[in-house]
């Protein structure tokens, strides 16, 4: 008799035994209250029948490289089914549905992406898949070697009387209750609703079937990959991390000034509000006040403070909206960690974002690379752990299998949300519940951060660190000029500005576009001084170097679009700032005389651009009409407006948003109501609907298609470029190919640059890879399509391949 194999080198028995205890593992550091009522019978079962529909015949022969049918092959669905029929034969089914049913929609998606759990309510009884589902996994269930499937899960410890009658051979019982429990659970949840709408009862927005679905759905497929390829449970032990960050300040001796004695005063206040007592807290400070290092300290004793109290070690998560700023928070968070511990390893702190360096590095003699490094990373096995927005909002609010493994990580964590305001209005609501809830079920904290507070939480949910309007008030060092009236085009804004020998400049504009033919004009006027360029189209290795540049004082005028606007520690004498909401503007303003020194405040002029009589702000802020023109009737009365007044205005400004007369809620009630019937993913919907799918929440505006352009302007380009087509060109096994693709296309994602159909039709066009992936501008052809100064794009003939 052939052994039962779940991997080519593997035993199922081995596996499923192995998934238990990484199951049990992230399920004890994931202890939370939404786990706590779960039976531990039932996630025993649920982590040992996940794979079991790889005991067929067909799976067998497919594992062994033998032809054999796709659909037949298939194991996910025939392992859920055989999971429910388990605990319809044991009996347990009463006041366990919902969590059966969770389970089961969790292992029938284990190697997908979640779409809707009532797709698991009908999977056996809908019409249209009902002979081909029904035939399917019959046929599946009569191919399995009963005797040793039996004998396999009884070792494993389930009952073998249940086992006795499941592997029986008759597949008309199985199917029957099956569609039994199925059709069942459909008239309950249709008679609940009729009641509803009787009774006119008011949609319930309790998320708790939400997050226990996603929550389980994390710890089946974490603790199926971590088996795979992590292996060795030693790699994810939990750790002890020291920082000293009061220490920590005072070594860094900084220069004696009005601004430093206010970090200090609000250091120790917020040092003196640590309490346990509260899930969301809020840290508004001025910019340039520290708030990095401050809510870092407020982090680490919160979590020393709740190991204590709790016994539970929570996890920080630093989030921030942009990816330009990862480095800088993280390296000032290293050398904190650095004056406590003598070696700093990846399962203290790591980044993760799409271009984090994929390796781990466990001890001073252990470096781990590719799949198993990238497993552990995208799996934040890290006591700290840095990353995007895009990162935490689309695994809080996510559906894809890659994004919802790390998703058990949330649990027991101390969440650090830098510039809070980046957060779309329209997602006020929908982000304002589901981190208020998921702070509750999920026992961890929220510290939401800026300088610019939205409503996103209502006072009577959250706790203020720090009383920030004596900061304001006390702050002297920027005003904003009020230009707004002075409409101009790009060329008659270039003509009039002055710019003065001893002060620098930075320039944000709001498309490519006009920066562009801003920094041309600029280049040529003030052609004796240091200037340079920032947007999107530079490939990041370059934005980042610029960005060092900059910060070191390098050059005298910057032009850039938004992607300096928040958090990107740089600072110049004047800031001109085309007209934005007012939270972009007052973040702008942060980069204006940063450190309050010199005898003049720092100026920040708000002009407005237009082209063809259209307004520059418009082309870019199509879903925040409503922002700009509120903003512009706040200012409307202000010719010039002095730091210690910032904070009356954001108020009055972020009042309004709050209105939904003013702005509309609708999308984030819609996605409520998504997220409690739990669709996860859907395409036939529209945003004006009164309840619509969790993919549509998008914190990046869709533009359209991407298209990806590689830039060889470098010599390690040219090695990546040569490795990714011998890659490309090698037949071996597909997993392994797939897994060298991946890490090189982190290593080439220094050199690429996202382009709309905008942007490609207007320039030279590039060609195409072999494989239609890229477009590649080699490094023979730069002059082409690439502008070292300003990036991908060059207008002249057009080029077509």
């Amino acid at each position: 008799m052939q052994e039962i194999l779940s991997h080519p080198d593997r035993r199922l028995k081995t596996h499923l035994c192995e998934v238990v205890l990484w199951g049990n593992l992230y399920k004890k550091n994931a202890d939370c209250k939404l786990l706590n009522n779960i039976n531990d019978d039932l996630l025993y079962s649920f982590f040992v029948f996940h794979d079991i529909g790889k005991s067929t015949s067909f799976f067998q022969k497919y594992i062994r490289h033998e032809d054999v049918n796709s659909d037949l092959k298939s194991h996910a669905a025939l392992s859920a089914m055989l999971f429910l029929y388990y605990h319809i034969l044991k009996d347990d089914i009463t006041g366990n549905e919902e969590i059966l049913e969770i389970m089961a929609y969790a292992i029938l998606k284990h190697h997908g992406n979640l779409e809707s759990v009532s797709d698991i309510n009908d999977y056996l009884t809908r019409s249209s898949l009902e002979n081909i589902d029904k035939e399917n996994i019959a046929i599946q269930y009569k191919s399995i070697d009963m005797e040793s499937v039996k004998k396999e899960l009884s070792e494993l410890g389930l009952e073998l009387g249940v086992l006795s009658k499941i592997f029986n051979n008759d597949e008309t019982f199985f199917i029957k209750s099956l569609v039994d429990f199925f059709t069942k659970r459909r008239r309950e949840k249709s008679r609940d609703r009729i009641k509803s709408k009787r009774g006119n009862i008011e949609t319930d927005t309790n998320l708790k079937n939400y997050f226990t679905m996603q929550i389980l759905f994390s710890l089946l497929i974490d603790s199926d990959k971590s088996q795979v390829s992590v292996g060795d449970t030693e790699l994810v032990k939990r750790v002890e991390i020291k920082a000293d960050v009061e220490n920590f300040i005072k070594k860094r001796e900084a220069m004696p000034s009005s601004l430093n004695v206010l970090r200090s005063m609000a250091f120790e206040e917020v040092n003196k509000n640590i309490n346990i007592d509260s899930n969301i807290y809020t840290l508004t400070l001025p910019t340039g006040m520290g708030k990095t290092l401050n809510s870092f300290n407020f982090a680490v004793k919160l979590r020393r403070k709740l190991l204590e109290q709790t016994g539970k070690t929570y996890r920080i998560i630093y989030v921030m909206p942009f990816m330009s700023i990862i480095d800088q928070n993280a390296g000032v968070i290293e050398n904190v960690l650095k004056m406590s511990h003598k070696n700093i390893y990846s399962n203290m702190i790591c980044k993760h974002h799409h271009l984090t360096e994929i390796e781990w590095v466990a001890n001073e003699n252990t470096l781990i690379e590719g799949n198993n490094a990238q497993i552990l990373i995208e799996g934040w096995n890290s006591e700290i752990v840095i990353t995007t927005f895009q990162q935490f909002f689309s695994t809080l609010a996510g559906h894809k299998n890659s994004m919802q493994r790390k998703f058990s990580k949330l649990s027991n964590s101390i969440v650090i949300i830098d510039e809070i305001q980046a957060i779309p209005v329209k997602y006020y609501k929908f982000i304002g519940k589901l981190l208020t809830e998921y702070a509750d079920l999920m026992d961890s904290k929220i510290v939401a951060m800026t300088a610019t507070q939205p409503h996103i939480f209502s006072h009577d949910s959250s706790t203020q660190l720090c009383e920030y309007k004596k900061y304001y008030t006390q702050l002297n060092r920027t005003k904003i000029i009020n230009e707004l009236n002075n409409i101009r085009t790009i060329d008659e804004f270039a003509d009039e500005l002055e710019c003065a020998e001893s002060k620098t400049y930075l320039f944000i504009l709001n498309t490519i576009e006009s920066s562009k033919k801003l920094y041309t004009l600029l280049k040529e006027k003030f052609f004796d001084r240091s200037i340079t360029y920032l947007s999107t189209l530079l490939p990041p290795k370059i934005r980042v170097k610029r960005i060092r540049d900059i910060k070191a004082k390098k050059y005298d005028i910057v032009v850039s679009t938004q992607l300096v606007e928040a958090g990107v520690d740089i600072d110049f004498n004047v800031v001109y700032r085309d007209m934005a909401p007012l939270p972009s503007i007052f973040q702008s303003a942060g980069r204006a005389n940063r450190e309050g020194t010199g005898i003049d405040k720092g100026e920040v002029h708000i002009i407005k651009l237009k082209d063809n009589n259209r307004f520059y702000a418009d082309k870019v802020y199509k879903s925040a009409k409503t922002d700009l023109d509120i903003t512009e009737k706040l200012l409307k009365d202000y010719g010039i407006l002095n730091e210690p007044e910032f904070m009356l205005i954001i108020e009055k400004y972020f009042d309004k948003m709050a209105d939904e007369n003013f702005k509309s809620q609708h999308v984030s009630n819609a996605l409520l109501k998504g997220a409690v019937s739990r669709w996860f993913y859907g395409e036939d919907y529209s945003l004006s609907d009164e309840k619509i799918p969790l993919n549509a929440f998008e914190l990046i505006e869709d533009k359209g298609e991407k298209f990806q352009v590689f830039i060889e302007f470098d010599d390690e380009a040219k090695l990546i470029w040569k490795e990714y087509n011998t890659i490309s060109n090698q037949t071996e096994d597909k997993w392994e190919h797939k897994a060298k693709l991946k890490a090189v296309s982190r290593k080439m994602s220094e050199y690429i640059v996202d382009i709309n159909n905008t942007t490609k039709s207007k320039y030279n066009r590039p060609p195409l890879d072999g494989n239609q992936v890229y477009y590649y501008v080699g490094s023979s052809e730069l002059d082409r399509y690439y502008n070292a100064e300003t990036g991908y794009g060059i207008e002249s003939d057009v080029y077509y391949f």
